[in-house]
């Protein structure tokens, strides 16, 4: 014992004689383990029409949450800029909604950080890219930075990647013909093409070919369509159909654009129900038409698994581990490492399961975001319409009276702008957008307009709907003491007179 005490003092003593203490070593230890814990990020620019834009970031964003690794999020603004919206353990704040799984609610999910839009600091503590689409500037500032790029889907153009994920091209063609074989015994097959300059849709269109010459009675027409010509491709469709009449048995759709276009043209024909479409992209309104009947079939691309994969090879990249290449690409950069994700075909049989799987995911998406704005608003930062201005709203109800209910129901952060029902135990919404885009010459003639319109089912966690009833609750409770402080008021004034 006495051993023990004089092994202690001669510790203390040290301590003394250099001038250090335990706070010291505390503070060391603590500082080392802080910097030990600083978190790597991943830069994502994701393509904001992409239909399924938020099951890939839900795939990123999960394995970056079980990882403990940042991942920013750079979204295309109006004007084409990229807005930086920063995550926290795997998470990513956003500003509005986004994350359905449909394009036009996605675009609506843009992060209003204020941040520079196309500059460097966007990127500012990312080590690596995962890019499927969005300011093209930012590819600039990363081949100038060294930042290494983990392409989505396809190639981006000027800068060759580190490595490329993408559905299996091949595989995908041979999926979309096999229920044209099974259906069709003679005529002229129209296939829409996407970007016929992209080496993955190339590909697609010549899988498509080898497998319907099994059928020498099918020949095959293609209406390719660079990104942002869809319109363009629904009227070359529309003309051939007419010049056709009854020749034509099937329509294949490599993506989510063109089959909206396919659709909206064999509606406007009154073919819907006569002849096959098959779509390249399935995500929740693809198989709505498939269970309405306008669709015949789709590919499963599984858009969480390339989430999922794009992030470990970003992190593989990180720690200069080797990626785990099946195949590769050849752009205009040369070869590029690939990772083909294997696909499934969706037929009226298994659309309902798919169907199911897509819809899940996409609550799951949309109950993760709804978590991090929550989130967000807690923190109180760059909340003009949340917590700030509900403090306003309740000061104006100690001064005005009556009026300090409106100020403060108008204050409330993501209300649904109408009280909340007693005993109501969850709460659904259903967003629909709607976009209209037209195309115009120089003496502003509109030459085609393209629209689409998109749904998203949301349901607002238990937990957060019984904070909004707490919170109108409280508000109710001021309303009435601010009412009840004016009456006092205007007594005191006329007992005055």
């Amino acid at each position: 014992m006495k051993r023990i005490l004089l092994i202690i003092f001669a510790f203390l003593l040290s301590l003394t004689l250099t001038g250090c203490s335990l706070q010291d070593l505390m503070g060391k230890k603590q500082k080392s383990q802080s910097t030990s814990q600083q978190k790597q990020v991943i830069a994502v620019a994701l393509n904001e029409q992409d239909p399924n834009k938020a099951l890939v970031l839900r795939g990123i964003e999960d394995m970056a949450q079980k990882e403990n690794m940042d991942v920013k999020v750079l979204s295309s603004g109006s004007e084409g800029g990229g807005q930086l919206s920063s995550g926290s353990e795997g998470q990513t704040s956003k500003g509005s909604s986004s994350s359905g799984s449909s394009s036009g609610s996605q675009s609506q999910g843009q992060s209003s950080s204020g941040s520079k839009q196309g500059s460097s600091s966007d990127l500012k503590g990312a080590k690596v890219l995962i890019y499927q689409g969005g300011n093209p500037e930012i590819l600039q500032t990363v081949q100038s930075s060294n930042i290494p790029v983990v392409a989505l889907n396809e190639l981006p153009g000027g800068v060759k990647p580190a490595g490329i994920i993408l559905p299996d091209p091949q595989e995908k063609g041979k999926l979309m013909a096999e229920p044209v074989l099974s259906k069709a015994s003679e005529g002229q097959i129209v296939v829409m093409q996407g970007d016929p300059s992209d080496s993955s849709s190339q590909e697609m269109l010549a899988s498509i070919k080898q497998a319907l010459s099994k059928n020498s009675k099918l020949t095959v027409h293609a209406i390719s369509s660079p990104s942002g010509s869809e319109v363009a491709a629904g009227q070359s469709l529309t003309d051939f159909l007419q010049k056709n009449s009854g020749k034509v048995p099937a329509i294949i759709a490599q993506n989510e654009k063109l089959a909206v276009q396919a659709a909206e043209v064999l509606k406007s024909q009154q073919l819907e129900k006569k002849v096959l479409l098959i779509g390249g992209q399935a995500n929740l309104q693809s198989l709505q038409r498939m269970s309405t009947g306008i669709q015949a079939a789709d590919i499963d691309t599984s858009p969480y698994i390339q989430g999922v994969n794009a992030f470990q090879w970003a992190q593989k990249i990180l720690n200069k581990s080797a990626l785990d290449i099946n195949e590769s690409v050849t752009g205009d950069q040369g070869e590029v490492p690939a990772k083909i994700i294997p696909v499934k075909s969706v037929t009226p049989e298994n659309a309902a399961v798919v169907q199911k799987s897509y819809a899940k995911a996409a609550e799951t998406a949309a109950k993760a975001e709804t978590q991090a704005k929550k989130d967000q608003g807690t923190s109180g930062s760059n909340d003009p319409k949340g917590q700030g201005s509900q403090d306003q709203g309740q000061s104006k109800g100690q001064d005005q009276g009556s009026s300090s209910g409106q100020s403060q129901s108008q204050g409330q952060s993501g209300s649904t702008g109408a009280n909340i029902p007693q005993g109501a135990q969850k709460v659904t919404e259903k967003v629909q957008t709607i976009i209209t885009r037209e195309y115009l010459d120089s003496q502003g003639k509109v030459l085609g307009t393209e629209k689409s319109t998109s749904e998203q089912n949301r349901t607002i966690p238990p937990e957060m709907l019984k904070k909004e009833m707490q919170q109108q609750s409280q508000q109710g409770q001021q309303s009435k003491q601010g009412q009840e402080g004016q009456k006092d008021q205007t007594e005191s004034q006329s007992k005055k007179s």
